[in-house]
């Protein structure tokens, strides 16, 4: 009689959400900054959403053709798998923590610009 939450809706925050679709981490191999960051999110992955890709691999592409074109070098860009949208930088920060369990709670505060933009900072310095 729907007193819970209907598939595919949020309670006010986001929390109690279905998880959402496999998400494409497409990032540069090369870069030690990129290559941190596809680390601490594999580590917590505990339900494998998340996917890291490297730009390096032709097959990325084929994978997702959506991904062509864009910046490479020291990049790091997320692709959702349902909705074909593509986020980059600080942006993404939010869709990444959704699909982590214990960080969840995260999605909601990243995404705030300021504090997006901070906590992608903290992960994936600048550097090669």
């Amino acid at each position: 009689m729907g007193a819970g939450p209907t598939e595919g809706s949020e309670n006010h925050f986001g929390l109690n959400a279905p998880l959402p679709a496999t998400y494409l981490l497409a990032y540069d191999a090369e870069h030690r900054g990129c290559r941190r960051l596809v680390d601490w999110i594999r580590r917590r992955d505990r339900n494998g959403l998340v996917v890291a890709f490297p730009f390096q691999n032709a097959e990325l592409v084929r994978v997702a053709p959506e991904l062509a074109g864009l910046p490479q070098a020291g990049e790091v860009h997320g692709f959702d798998t349902r909705t074909r949208e593509i986020r980059s930088g600080a942006g993404l920060m939010a869709s990444l923590f959704r699909r982590l369990p214990r960080w969840r709670w995260m999605a909601p505060l990243a995404t705030l610009p300021p504090v997006a933009s901070m906590l992608f900072a903290l992960l994936r310095p600048k550097m090669k």
